[in-house]
């Protein structure tokens, strides 16, 4: 339903340093591996990275995109045809994800190098696209509203609901998708404009999760105003308020509210 994510290198059952060797050659299309005890044998095919990096320096970037992408060497590189099955053909460029990795490195760098080095405005240390800034952990970057939004079309919003629950169960409390609460009353405000009654069920799954949200109890209020239910819109602005007093946006839309329902 969607891509694993490995959240730890010991994940992986490899060491650290075997693990970012194998990436680095994922990354940057390496077919040859430099070896703390062979000095001799050089990175092969490198179109993209410095071909003078270092031995520490290249484990470094190894480790950082382990986690980056989630993902192993078969995602980039093709075994060898030999007996045993456990060889790589580094050399090759058979797949399809190496080349993409290569343009993706050079999206990083012109991003890094020819933009934000020629702004002056920027914070010290200076902020810098990598990798992890889109990928999060998957190897196809993609936004949670996005997965959602294809589960919903596909099988409505009982299908939405269970990719929620399945994503909040294995990555809540990493940085791969936003659970906070704006991302589903987004969702659902976009899908009102379809379904009110789904709207509705959005922000009841909302508010199972994130109890404490006054904007997903403004945008439940709105929902009903849309469906002209003056008597449940009250309550859901007042419940907004409750949770947040200075909440201006639902005291306002609850004034507003009460002053037509005087006339």
């Amino acid at each position: 339903m969607f891509p694993a994510i490995s959240r730890s290198l010991a994940a992986s059952g490899l060491s650290r340093a075997v693990a970012a060797i194998f990436l680095f050659a994922l990354i940057f299309g390496v077919t040859g591996i430099v070896r703390a005890d062979d000095d001799d044998e050089k990175p092969k095919n490198l179109k993209v990275l410095d071909t003078t990096i270092s031995h520490d320096d290249l484990i470094n970037l190894m480790d950082q995109f382990t986690v980056a992408l989630g993902v192993k060497c078969g995602f980039c590189h093709a075994r060898t045809e030999g007996p045993n099955g456990r060889d790589w053909d580094w050399a090759s460029d058979k797949m399809p994800a190496k080349l993409t990795a290569r343009d993706m490195l050079r999206l990083t760098n012109a991003i890094n190098g020819d933009y934000l080095a020629k702004m002056n405005d920027l914070d010290t240390p200076r902020v810098r696209v990598e990798c992890v800034t889109c990928h999060r952990g998957q190897s196809v970057p993609v936004l949670i509203q996005d997965l959602l939004k294809r589960a919903y079309t596909s099988g409505g919003f009982k299908a939405l609901d269970s990719v929620y629950r399945d994503l909040r169960g294995h990555y809540y409390g990493s940085h791969t998708f936003d659970f906070g609460d704006p991302m589903l009353v987004h969702l659902a405000m976009e899908l009102s404009e379809e379904s009110d009654s789904t709207a509705l069920q959005i922000l009841a799954l909302n508010r199972e999760f994130n109890q404490k949200s006054a904007f997903n109890e403004w945008a439940t209020g709105q929902i009903y105003l849309e469906l002209k239910d003056t008597v449940e819109a009250v309550t859901s602005l007042e419940k907004a308020v409750a949770i947040d007093s200075t909440y201006y946006r639902a005291i306002r839309s609850l004034d507003m509210l009460r002053g037509r329902m005087k006339r």
